[in-house]
Parts: structure tokens; sequence; C-alpha cells
């Protein structure tokens, strides 16, 4: 059975404070040290003989986690996506000028490919890149420039990999303080949660009208449901299976949520119209996406979001007043503004 979202937390400060342990200089065969030490996703441990100050992130998820950082000045190079996706550019450009205009460089040639010329050209200290990318990042090993690989897959994994950004960028006590008001709001809706006898059933699918494609109870989406209080309608323990209509019919879920896809999409599925779900109305739309990103630290603000939607009379707080203030402690009052202007 899956461990509910709250053990990772102790899993989590577990192996932080063994990382912090393990924190003393290490020496390689020449008799450099590298004072710091962080692990990725893979299980690889990253050296540096100091901060990383020159970071190419080629994951939007990382290129979040940097600002939340406050690492603004390090980063040298960022996807192509950026600048190409309606959904994230206006954001990000309104908390880096240097996106607004256009003026970062992207060494990306396609969503998984990546430009190793300009790369090596933007000299950077620490690469960001998905750790299921191998190739790329022995390539990058042979150069000699030190790569962080990123897969976070539950809750748990996502505080680590901000926690070993935090490392490697000098900023090891900012992401404590991130990751601590994080799970802080977590325990809020873990308290609020047991108020609750009449737990709903819930359905997501993913963007662009994949109705039939869901979420498994495993992965970061899964995670936003128990943190919300919500059971998984998906009994299947895979990250993103893909159903027929029939087989959702027999779930009947509660709730149906969308990520990015408007709610005409559903309610024209004339084969899915004896759900409770849409004879009820209760189909929600989790927009903008960059607000309620899972791959990041805004999955606190994603499940406050799909509690306040479920349970409208159990929610402690105004959505939007819950958006100021979370936004405003992962990226600081100015920026939280200007986001949700």
């Amino acid at each position: 059975m899956k461990k509910p979202y709250f053990s990772y937390i102790f899993c989590f400060l577990t192996l932080a404070s063994l990382l912090s342990a393990c924190q003393s200089k290490q020496a390689d065969q020449s008799g450099k040290t590298y004072p710091i030490l962080a692990v990725d996703a893979s299980g690889d441990t990253i050296r540096l003989t100091k901060p990383a100050q020159r970071v190419v992130s080629l994951v939007p998820a990382a290129l979040d986690a940097l600002y939340m950082l406050q690492a603004d000045s390090a980063i040298v190079g960022i996807p192509n996506r950026i600048y190409t996706d309606p959904n994230v550019y206006p954001y990000f450009s309104k908390i880096d000028v240097r996106i607004k205009n256009k003026l970062i460089p992207t060494p990306t040639l396609t969503e998984s490919g990546m430009n190793m010329e300009t790369i090596i050209k933007l000299n950077p200290d620490l690469v960001i890149i998905p750790s299921n990318n191998t190739d790329a990042i022995q390539m990058l090993k042979e150069l000699g420039i030190a790569v962080f690989g990123i897969s976070s897959q539950n809750f748990g994994e996502l505080n680590l990999e901000v926690l070993n950004l935090g490392i490697l960028l000098g900023k090891e006590a900012r992401a404590k303080e991130l990751i601590a008001f994080s799970q802080g709001k977590i325990e809020e809706l873990k308290k609020i949660n047991k108020d609750i006898t009449d737990k709903k059933t819930i359905y997501y699918a993913w963007s662009g009208g994949r109705i039939y494609s869901t979420t498994g109870r495993k992965g970061l989406i899964n995670d936003c449901f128990e943190m919300a209080g919500l059971e998984n309608a998906c009994p299947y323990e895979i990250d993103a299976p893909n159903i027929s209509p029939e087989t959702l019919i027999s779930w009947n879920p509660d709730i149906m949520l969308l990520w990015n896809t408007d709610e005409s999409v559903l309610y024209g599925k004339k084969e899915l119209s004896s759900l409770d779900a849409l004879k009820q109305k209760r189909v929600f739309n989790l927009s903008p996406p960059f607000l309620y990103d899972p791959h990041t630290l805004k999955i606190v603000l994603a499940s406050i979001a799909i509690h306040h939607y479920s349970y409208p009379t159990a929610a402690a707080n105004n959505l939007s007043e819950a958006q100021l203030e979370i936004l405003s402690a992962l990226y600081g009052p100015e920026k939280a503004k200007l986001i949700l202007q």
C-alpha cells in the first residue's frame, strides 16, 4: 500500500539530517577539496569548491525553485519553453526583467534536446536537467561540468531537491525556510482534514483535453489529493494510466479536476453525461497552471485550491488570500503581487 504523503516528511527530515552531517570537506585524488556536497535525484553526488554562480536550468520547475531560493543572479541559461509557452512566460516575465526582454540564452533545441555548444559557451558551474537524460548528463560530466539531475516524484523528494539546490547555490538557509513554510501549511491542511467525515473522491485529467489520461496513486498529483483530504478515484498504483469511458463511469467520482483544459471539453463528452460530477457541476479547472505547478513548492497552493473547491464550507481561508500569502512566502511580497496582477 502506498504510504500517505505525511510519511514522506519524516523520511525527508531524516535524509536532510544525514545530508547535513556529510557536509565535511572531501578531496579528490589531486588533493582538491570540495566543501559543497549535494545529492541529486539519481543518487549522484555533486561536488563544488564554492557555491554555483553560473547556473543553466533546463527544467522549468527547477528554474522556478531558483527564484524561490533568491538565486536570480546565478541564472545564465533557461529552457526555450519559458519564452514560448503562454502558460509560463507572462509569469516568469513579471519576476525577471531579463525574461521579459528575452535576454537569457536558451540552450535547448526541443523540449528534451539541448545545444551543447551553447551550454559550453555559457561557462556554467552547474547545469540542471532531467535525471532521465542520461546521455547528456554523461557528456556534461566528461566536459567537467557539474550536473544536477531532477525528477521529483513525491512531496518528500521535491523537498530534498529544493534543499540540495539550496546547498549547491549557497542558499541552504533559504531552502530550509521554504521547506519549513511549505510543510507548515500542509500540517494546517492536515488538521482541517481531520474534521472531514465524508471524504470525497476525485478524478484528474491531464492537460490538452486528455480526459481519459489520469493519475494513479503515486506521484505529485496524488500527493495533492491526499493533502487536500480527498481520495483518488483511480485505484491503480501507477503514475499515468489511460482508461476507457466505461472505467471512468464505473468509478463515478464526486469531483472532476482538469489541468489547463476548459470545462466545456468534459461537458461535451456525451458518453459521460451520467457522471454525478457532471450532473452536479462539480468540475474544476486548476488554472492558471503557473500558480499551481505541483512540480514546485506551489504544490502547497495546488492542494489548498483543490481542498477549497472540494470542501468549500470547510475551507479555512479565502483562496485569493491563500494565494497571496503562499506566493509571498515563496517569492517575496513584491514578486507575489506582480504574479497575481
